[in-house]
């Protein structure tokens, strides 16, 4: 039989090559699509840096001043601490003292109170008796003379209000001795707190050791990040333009595959087909 056109050829031939006209076109916006997503995310890593180094500067910075702050309050609490401790035992030697005088004014109003009244009772009773006594002899004994009698008298009356002036003192002694016992009770309770603020002090400054160190610590790393920090960007970007060639070489080279197969189909379907 002699050899008749296939009429469904043309129009299959057309509808492949609009197909393969439509793949290339995707391909095409796949291909601007990726160097316009290769851009953005270089952009986007530049801000991103950009914020990142400010970041570990800002870090690194407030790092430092942390270290130096505790450093300072550190050495302030030892100051304190030393403080305290001088304060507690200047504290603690005047209780001390006070003890030694409350028991001294005690001792000293107990004897005014008692046996140095009584002593000068006891005198100005003595005195007394030997005025009267002096004065009958002196009766026997021609002549003017100044008595001894009178002196005598004079001295026990003079004698006569200081028993009790002794006596009041005493107990004023005692008074005040008392106070001074309470005193140091309450110097002893002061030196207590300040026992304990000294501790607490102490356990601060050791929380201070420790932020300092953390502090230098984290200033230190965050001066190594930022010292890395331009070659970690410079890899991303790297990494960003790789990925988007990538992407843009293959959508080219799949553009310019599927422009053979098109070629290939066109010159396919332009041939006559055979009927046996």
């Amino acid at each position: 039989m002699p050899a008749t056109p296939n009429d469904d050829a043309p129009t299959a031939g057309r509808d492949a090559a609009d197909r393969h006209r439509v793949v290339q076109h995707l391909l095409l916006s796949v291909t601007l699509l990726s160097l316009l997503a290769t851009v953005l995310g270089l952009l986007l890593v530049q801000r991103v840096g950009t914020t990142y180094r400010d970041g570990l500067e800002v870090t690194a910075d407030g790092a430092a001043v942390a270290a130096l702050g505790a450093t300072s309050a550190e050495a302030l609490a030892q100051d304190i601490v030393l403080l305290a401790d001088a304060a507690g035992r200047s504290i603690d030697e005047a209780r001390e003292f006070v003890l030694i005088a409350s028991t001294t004014s005690n001792d000293l109003g107990e004897a005014f109170a008692t046996n140095i009244a009584d002593g000068v009772t006891g005198t100005s009773s003595i005195a007394d008796d030997l005025a009267s006594f002096i004065e009958a002899i002196e009766r026997f004994i021609p002549g003017n003379r100044d008595s001894l009698a009178e002196d005598l008298r004079k001295l026990s009356d003079g004698l006569d209000p200081v028993p009790e002036q002794l006596r009041a003192l005493g107990e004023q002694l005692q008074t005040s001795a008392v106070s001074l016992e309470a005193a140091a009770v309450s110097l002893d309770g002061f030196v207590t707190q300040l026992e304990q603020v000294e501790a607490g002090i102490d356990e601060a400054r050791q929380v201070l050791v420790e932020v300092e160190a953390l502090s230098a610590e984290v200033s230190e790393r965050a001066q190594r990040s930022l010292d890395r920090s331009g070659t970690d960007l410079w890899l991303v970007r790297l990494l960003v333009v790789v990925l988007g060639v990538g992407f843009a070489g293959a959508s080219i080279a799949a553009h310019r595959a599927v422009g053979l197969f098109a070629a290939d189909a066109a010159r396919a379907a332009a041939r006559p087909a055979v009927a046996d």
